[in-house]
């Protein structure tokens, strides 16, 4: 009875506040290992609460639902939505500039084309979102999920080399955009059940540790990264907020650097749907930080263990890839030269 009576607080600690979860069940677990003797009884009710948290956490919570996706035409955004739709059975409204991609996405999705809808505008121009927001109210659509996806990436090279106004550009996309969505839209996300409505903010591993020739890319998801943990200890009671730090994708934010192929960055690149699925199970799953891809794990644990020496030794490996991409950081046809 005891067990039973801790396993169902546990599993409505859960849907509030997960940590709690994890300290119920943890002491459950050791208090029986005290006063219990048996320990296969032990296990079989270790196994038959994992059973329940398991089933808790994989309830649908995306069917059926509205999910608000900026960047939603191309790359990951892209595949967010067919995986969103065919997979988690949500309805898509997704957010673009273009609306020839957007209506080619829609004619892909086939006969999931009625779950996917869209509006077109830019998402950097902070006037743009309440009219979105009214035209939402309007048809009585009220999200349970909003990813701020949308982004840039300028071309490589130097920060002190770049244009004055690529700073101000990367900053507007990269990181207001996804303020001025969270401001105009979270007062009408709606939850299901106990189930708090959620925030997703794709930020990428460059927020965890920059590379060279990325300064305005890095210092907008790092800004992003900042913004959305401060969120999550601030709307914990009515918010479930969550980041994702995405590593190398073969999408378009790379349609300007024609030397990517066959570049370092190319052979720790995964393709968008790779990234996608992976994205769409940690949002799911409602994980509050998810760092995805080989090359971002790596990038990361490097900036916790050796943050002087670690960026250094990544500043080497690019360098002496000696491959174009890189070309307008390190000068490579100058040093040619003077060899």
């Amino acid at each position: 009875t005891a067990g039973l009576l801790v396993a169902n607080e546990a599993l409505y600690q859960l849907s509030h506040n997960p940590f709690t979860a994890f300290i119920i069940y943890h002491s459950f677990c050791t208090c029986q290992l005290f006063f219990h003797k048996n320990l296969k009884k032990l296990s079989l009710q270790l196994a038959f609460f994992q059973y329940l948290v398991y089933n808790r956490t994989m309830a649908n919570w995306l069917k059926d639902n509205y999910v608000i996706l900026t960047g939603a035409a191309g790359g990951i955004g892209k595949a967010l939505t067919k995986i969103l739709i065919s997979t988690y059975g949500a309805k898509v409204i997704g957010i673009g500039r273009t609306e020839s991609k957007l209506q080619a996405l829609q004619a892909e999705l086939g006969e999931n084309a009625h779950a996917f809808s869209y509006f077109t505008f830019d998402v950097s121009v902070k006037e743009n979102w309440p009219i979105f927001r009214a035209q939402l109210e309007e048809q009585n659509i009220r999200p349970v999920l909003l990813i701020n996806n949308a982004g840039i990436f300028p071309a490589f090279n130097k920060a002190l080399n770049s244009e004055e106004d690529v700073l101000p550009r990367v900053m507007q996309t990269n990181f207001y955009s996804a303020v001025y969505a969270i401001r105009a839209l979270s007062p009408i996300l709606v939850g299901v059940g106990k189930i708090k409505p959620a925030i997703y903010n794709i930020s990428s591993s460059a927020a965890l540790c920059s590379v060279v020739g990325t300064a305005a890319y890095s210092a907008s998801k790092a800004a992003l990264k900042g913004y959305t943990e401060a969120l999550q200890l601030e709307e914990r009671d009515r918010l479930h907020v969550g980041v994702i730090f995405p590593g190398m994708t073969k999408t378009e934010l790379f349609r300007d650097e024609k030397n990517m192929e066959n570049s370092i960055l190319d052979a720790f690149s995964v393709s968008a749907e790779k990234m996608g699925n992976s994205i769409a199970r940690a949002i799911y799953q409602r994980k509050y930080h998810a760092v995805i891809g080989l090359d971002a794990n790596l990038m990361n644990t490097v900036a916790k263990v050796a943050p002087a020496n670690g960026l250094a030794l990544v500043r080497w490996v690019m360098k002496t890839s000696k491959n174009k991409v890189f070309s307008q950081v390190f000068d490579f046809e100058k040093e040619e030269i003077k060899e």
